[in-house]
């Protein structure tokens, strides 16, 4: 048990830290980021006249001294008073991360506010202040009072507890593409609202409008995916406040939000609306954030609840893995933007996505009824519609083939020939050589990798009609990126492999040894792969330092999954792996150079 001062500081140091950000949002609001020039000092001095801009730059800086006093003594308290190593390390992770913060601001302020660092000053600031904001959840009563859990680690997370997380992940991309408009200069390159230059969809012939404007499209999203969770809080867990609460403040959070960002625009980005934009974003990270631990603590180790029987149309989107096909679409749509620097054929995009949609869904449904048997012995899949007798073989074919062909058909008559042949290469080599491999060799992880990497070729070449490098590293990317992700699932649900009769990697290597190494030896190989859009003149210096820092974190994930070789580490190093994918697509849009 937490002393109770412990967990009072620790919501101190969280309020603390989110007046921190306040303040760095109003330095930037303002354009006060050079008022004072030197670093650490300022003007050679410890206390300066605080006029003007320096007030708002020097009080940051005394401010951010305060709150990392104030971290450095709740790292020291945890330290001492908390049994519970994870949470010591959290301590430890805000301790460094406010050193981290305290650099880079430095740098802002030496470097006169390079764009990159800049970006990387406010994406830090919002992890040290989740960092706080986790660290006083779990040091809460509430908390404890859910009662002893620490073996919910080792079960399958419920769907609500993912949801949640996935939602929280939305979120911190959006900031993160919020930080990069901020500091962009590309806060007014669309200078009405609700509409864009009087259109639903403005002219995308500009990276500062293109940026405007994937901030907007992401606010939807997140709305979109807030709004989810919190029907779903509504539906399943109305009677748990400490769920239903964080749901609906994320909910009346997220209007407040997009309020006030059309604000910030119709009132030409006025201090006091910008600031409190940015506070806001902030606020519904933090809930978000909260949000995502409760669900995982309080449902994690909860009985299974009956279930009220199917809907059939959520069979079939099971039955299509609506889920994957969701990214299947997101990495076609990456590859077709990326080509398309200089204004995106809206149709032709649709076009393309309807038919991806179609193909990726026909091929899930076939490799589903492909392995019935096997998804029956597995706990995991025995409720999927086909092994649980809901949907029968011969329906499964029928959408199956029906699906697969009309996508590949579909792409042929209105994109042409060569996506419509990507995509039938993609069927091809899914059922015909990934599907059977996956009961005879455990290097099917390898060969199942390709037909996922093929899908942002398919966008690239809808868009100029045939292969360049770009394409080649998009696939570079999305191959290295697959491996060590599916390499977590299958150290999670070994057992369950090898009950399917699935030689997974995971399944012969039960000391973990080879499987840690080879998600190490990918993770490292992802990271310069991931670099070469900007040496291709793709991206800019923006989504370098990013996805170099996005790199180093999933490979430290990878690093502690293969020293540990636990179930803890597979997981955080899934978690880890889905939130790295959109992050990165995020930036390559963002940072796309004009060829």
């Amino acid at each position: 048990m937490v002393p109770p001062g412990l967990s009072r500081f620790t919501k101190v140091v969280a309020g603390c830290t989110f007046l921190l950000l306040l303040a760095g949002g109003a330095v930037t609001s303002t354009g006060s980021g050079l008022a004072v020039p030197d670093w650490p000092l300022s003007f050679g001095r410890f206390m300066v006249p605080m006029e003007g801009g320096v007030l708002y730059e020097h009080g940051h800086r005394l401010l951010a001294a305060a709150v990392g006093l104030l971290i450095g003594i709740q790292t020291l308290w945890l330290w001492y008073a908390e049994p519970r190593r994870w949470v010591r390390a959290l301590g430890s992770l805000a301790l460094a991360g406010v050193v981290v913060q305290a650099l880079l601001g430095g740098l802002t302020v030496l470097l006169l506010l390079p764009d990159p660092v800049s970006i990387g000053h406010a994406a830090m600031a919002q992890v040290v202040f989740g960092l706080t904001v986790a660290i006083a959840v779990v040091c809460s009563r509430q908390w404890h009072a859910a009662g002893d859990r620490e073996r919910a680690l080792d079960v399958r997370v419920p769907a609500f507890a993912t949801l949640s997380a996935a939602t929280a992940a939305v979120i911190f991309g959006q900031i993160v593409l919020g930080a990069l408009v901020r500091h962009t200069g590309a806060g007014l390159a669309i200078p009405d609202f609700p509409l864009a230059y009087g259109q639903l969809v403005p002219p995308l012939d500009s990276r500062p409008v293109a940026l405007h404007y994937a901030h907007r499209v992401g606010a939807l999203v997140v709305a979109l995916a807030v709004g989810w969770t919190a029907a779903r809080a509504w539906r399943a867990h109305r009677g748990d406040p400490s769920l239903l609460r964080p749901s609906l403040l994320m909910a009346a959070l997220v209007l407040v939000q997009i309020g006030l960002g059309g604000w910030t625009v119709l009132s030409y980005k006025a201090a006091g609306i910008a600031t409190a934009h940015l506070g806001a974003g902030a606020l519904l990270w933090a809930t978000a954030l909260v949000l995502a631990l409760r669900s995982r603590r309080r449902l994690a180790a909860a009985p299974a609840p009956v279930h009220a029987p199917i809907h059939p149309l959520s069979d079939y989107l099971v039955l299509t893995k609506a889920r994957i096909t969701a990214l299947v679409l997101v990495t076609a749509a990456a590859g077709f933007c990326l080509a398309s620097p200089e204004g995106i054929d809206l149709g032709r995009l649709a076009a393309l996505l309807v038919g991806t949609a179609l193909a990726s869904g026909g091929a899930a449904a076939l490799n589903q009824v492909f392995e019935r048997e096997a998804d029956g012995r597995m706990a995991r899949t025995w409720s999927r519609p086909l092994p649980a007798g809901r949907i029968t073989p011969r329906q499964g074919l029928v959408v199956g083939v029906g699906l697969a062909a009309g996508g590949v058909v579909w792409l042929a008559l209105r994109i042409d020939l060569l996506t419509a042949g990507l995509a039938l290469l993609t069927i091809g080599l899914y059922l015909a050589v990934y599907t059977p491999l996956k009961r005879r060799t455990p290097l099917n992880t390898l060969v199942g990798a390709v037909p996922g990497a093929i899908p942002p070729m398919m966008g690239w070449t809808a868009a100029t009609g045939g292969l360049a490098p770009g394409a080649w590293v998009l696939f570079g990317i999305l191959f290295l990126w697959q491996l060590p992700h599916f390499l977590a699932i299958a150290w999670l649900f070994r057992e369950d492999y090898a009950r399917g009769g699935f030689p997974m990697l995971p399944v012969v290597d039960p000391d973990g040894g080879s499987t840690g190494r080879q998600v190490a030896l990918y993770l490292v190989a992802l990271i310069p792969v991931s670099l070469a859009p900007t040496f291709l003149g793709l991206t800019g210096p923006v989504y370098f330092f990013g996805a170099l820092a996005l790199g180093l974190v999933f490979l430290g994930f990878g690093i502690a999954m293969a020293l540990g070789r636990g179930r803890r580490g597979a997981r955080r190093l899934l978690l880890a792996s889905v939130t790295y994918l959109p992050i990165l697509m995020l930036l390559l849009l963002a940072d796309r150079g004009v060829r």
